[in-house]
């Protein structure tokens, strides 16, 4: 019973995360959708949805997906799932516009190999070899969203998640046990640069 609680559990909460935020609210001009595209520039599709909780309040879940390169003999891997699950205070008082600050808990699963980037330190294991595992953070951001009329807008966010990772190391590409086990902690800056609509 708890190999399987240890297979599904991820499925599990997102399940019940994604049920909680559409029982919150169910009226018109309660929801938006987004894409960072500053994640998509990474050829990473992602997209978030948001709903209101109040008039000040909104909770939302985010996420990312680069299953590429699907060969599990490509020599460059840069494969990755992300999920974040994060609430924002409006300081206007209307969702969507103005500036408003929040608080984030974020999860990846990645595999990574042959990368030459570092990103504060992060990869450096995967510029030799390959690396897989996942990461837990938490932290806070702030930014501020403009209203383009019609439902559209922009946000521009910056913050920093205290993140712990657990990965392994592997000594090819593809090959069987690894090298390695690691627990690493991270702090963890991130921007978006976000296309929204609300609805």
């Amino acid at each position: 019973m708890m190999r399987v609680w240890r297979l599904y559990r991820e499925k599990v909460i997102i399940s019940i995360v994604l049920g909680l935020i559409v029982a919150v609210r169910g009226d018109a001009q309660s929801f938006s959708l987004s894409n960072n595209v500053v994640y998509s520039a990474t050829l990473t599709p992602n997209l978030g949805f948001e709903t209101r909780v109040d008039s000040t309040w909104t909770v939302g879940l985010w996420g990312g997906f680069r299953p590429w390169p699907t060969d599990d003999k490509a020599l460059r891997k840069y494969r990755h799932l992300s999920l974040d699950l994060y609430t924002r205070k409006w300081t206007r008082g209307t969702p969507w516009r103005g500036f408003y600050y929040g608080f984030d808990a974020l999860w990846i699963h990645y595999n990574l190999s042959n990368l030459k980037l570092n990103y504060f330190g992060m990869f450096g294991d995967a510029r030799h070899r390959r690396m897989q595992g996942n990461l837990y953070g938490g932290g806070s951001f702030a930014g501020y969203a403009w209203d383009l009329g019609s439902g559209f807008g922009v946000d521009v966010q910056t913050g920093v998640d205290l993140s712990w990772t657990r990965y392994r190391v592997y000594d090819c590409v593809h090959c069987g046990a690894p090298v390695a086990r690691k627990n690493k902690v991270y702090l963890l800056p991130k921007a978006a640069v976000d296309l929204v609509y609300s609805f």
